[in-house]
């Protein structure tokens, strides 16, 4: 069915960009948490685990 496809395809679309957006909000909240830190508490912290990373950045994504 035609208009089931292309409903399904909005939905899909729709769920890209909510996801997108959302990727980059925790990107931007991670490096506004790191630029918050002082120097003693980003190296007591990047024992724990690395700084400037994102784990949603090595899921691939559908670009189209």
């Amino acid at each position: 069915n035609q208009g089931r496809a292309s409903d399904n395809q909005r939905l899909f679309n729709n769920a890209v960009i909510r996801v997108q957006h959302l990727h980059q909000l925790a990107a931007k909240m991670i490096n506004d948490f790191e630029d918050s830190l002082l120097p003693e508490e980003r190296r007591q912290l990047s024992k724990i685990f690395p700084l400037s990373f994102c784990n949603s950045d090595y899921i691939e994504a559908p670009a189209g």
